[in-house]
């Protein structure tokens, strides 16, 4: 593809902030894209959970008090500028006092409700966004719409170019990180995007309600999923409007998940006791015992230490239970990390108490400073099945030496070779059933204990490049065969 100009809009940026998934994919892809020189660009809001200083966020003269035309009247915008840390990818952020100064991103933090204003809130943002590329004077070949929240976006640069040749030559992708939002609101808030064409409001209903996720998928060039084919085949019957919406799609691109590399990096990341590398592997160990010390964990040097991540506690609970019984004749060490609920943690903690001997240590909602050290500290990663691709954590814990441990129907799993029991080819401990699991982890245990053959695995699995350096073919091909159709 020529070098081509890349807008890319999303509700949520890592690190400025995280809600989903798609965070992650609009913080890590641009900078990989811009990497190959592409000249990409990055739009968000600009929330009050983001810290100005810290990011090094400033203003600019010439976009400030963009007028910005809504259904209620005539306002203003202004909006900042920074970059993507430790990139060259620039990114902008709108800041609304109305729309954005609030605790939390999308829900009002005492009842734990979404705003009711959310719909009013991603239409301003799609027309900011059209603003400022006209500001700007800043023609993209590629918008590039990251979720429901941007999903009017598509359909407002369909009605531009309709009115205007400033969008001739521009194509629109839409990506669906975030599973099981729709974006459902009253249909009588088409109106308040003000497009002109009255039929295209079909195109954006489902169940008689408007969802911005269809109005995204109707009106881009290509609509990317990731692992939409695993996705597909597990819907024998749609269980909510997100999987009916995309049940009914037949034009989706399925794509991979990738890991980011700039960000999650043992070697430049100062939040760790000690930064290392598979070149300066030693350090790792190093940064293990300085943070168990510290935590006052409890662990020993003589076992395996199995990492388990899980998001979604109250509901992997069943599945984290069943891991650790599969694998109680097994000398292990257990690190286990969730949000949510407290208490799912503790009750798993007191059924390993009661039934088995293996030592456990268990930390309650973690920041992304204290995954950094998770990574750093485990020797295996387990991540329980759920349906929000926590998977991806196995992409970026591998360069920390956290070697996967995972079941073969895992979404990524296809992206991994299995570690040989007489081999130290492989990439990660894959099992079929609760049998393998034991086999798989024992086989790992026997490594550990030749010091010297685990160094060897670590530091060759450490090496593993499962970033976007190997995967923005896939959206490279998507992008050109759109392009092709103006």
């Amino acid at each position: 593809m020529k070098k081509s100009k890349l807008f890319f809009v999303s509700s949520e940026v890592y690190p400025f902030v995280k809600g989903g998934r798609g965070a992650e994919f609009a913080g890590s892809l641009p900078p990989y894209l811009q990497a190959l020189g592409h000249e990409v660009r990055v739009l968000m809001p600009k929330y009050s959970l983001i810290n100005e200083r810290k990011h090094i966020i400033r203003d600019i003269i010439r976009l400030k008090d963009i007028p910005v035309k809504m259904f209620n009247g005539d306002m203003t915008v202004s909006v900042k500028s920074g970059f993507i840390p430790e990139t060259k990818t620039q990114i902008y952020f709108a800041d609304s006092e109305k729309y954005y100064k609030r605790a939390d991103m999308y829900r009002d933090i005492r009842t734990n409700l979404f705003f009711k204003d959310n719909d009013e809130r991603f239409i301003f943002l799609a027309k900011v966004a059209i603003e400022t590329l006209k500001t700007l004077g800043w023609q993209p070949d590629i918008v590039h719409c990251c979720d429901w929240p941007t999903g009017l976006l598509p359909a407002m640069i369909r009605d531009e170019q309709k009115r205007n040749n400033f969008f001739k030559k521009t194509i629109v992708t839409f990506s669906i990180n975030d599973i099981n939002e729709a974006g459902l609101f009253d249909k009588s808030v088409y109106e308040k995007t003000m497009i002109a064409d009255e039929q295209a409001k079909d195109k954006c209903l489902h169940k008689n309600k408007l969802s911005f996720l269809k109005a995204g998928m109707a009106f881009s060039d290509a609509v990317t999923v990731p692992y939409m084919h695993k996705r597909l085949k597990s819907i024998s019957k749609p269980a909510n409007d997100f999987e009916s919406i995309l049940a009914a799609s037949k034009a989706i691109n399925d794509v991979p998940f990738a890991g980011d590399h700039n960000l999650w990096n043992p070697a430049n990341n100062n939040t760790l006791y000690k930064t290392y590398s598979a070149e300066k592997f030693e350090r790792k160990q190093t940064n293990k015992e300085g943070f168990l010390a510290d935590k006052r964990s409890g662990f020993g040097d003589d076992q395996l230490i199995v990492g388990i991540l899980a998001e979604d506690i109250d509901r992997q609970q069943k599945s984290i239970t069943q891991f650790l019984k599969s694998l109680k004749d097994v000398p292990l060490q257990f690190f286990i990390i969730g949000n949510q609920n407290p208490a799912s943690i503790g009750a798993i903690k007191s059924a390993i108490a009661k039934n088995y001997k293996h030592k456990i240590f268990t930390y309650h909602d973690p920041d992304d400073q204290f995954r950094h050290n998770f990574f750093a500290v485990c020797d295996l990663m387990y991540i329980p099945p759920t349906d929000n691709f926590s998977e991806l954590y196995y992409l970026n814990g591998i360069h920390y030496g956290a070697i996967p441990l995972m079941h073969k129907a895992n979404h990524v799993a296809d992206l991994f070779d299995p570690i040989k029991e007489k081999h130290l080819s492989g990439n990660a401990f894959i099992f079929a059933d609760d049998k393998e699991l034991a086999k798989k982890a024992l086989m790992a245990a026997e490594f550990f204990k030749e010091k010297d053959k685990w160094d060897v695995l670590v530091k060759r699995v450490m090496k593993t490049d499962l970033s976007w350096n190997k995967f923005t073919a896939p959206f490279i091909k998507i992008y050109e065969r759109a392009l092709t159709k103006l």
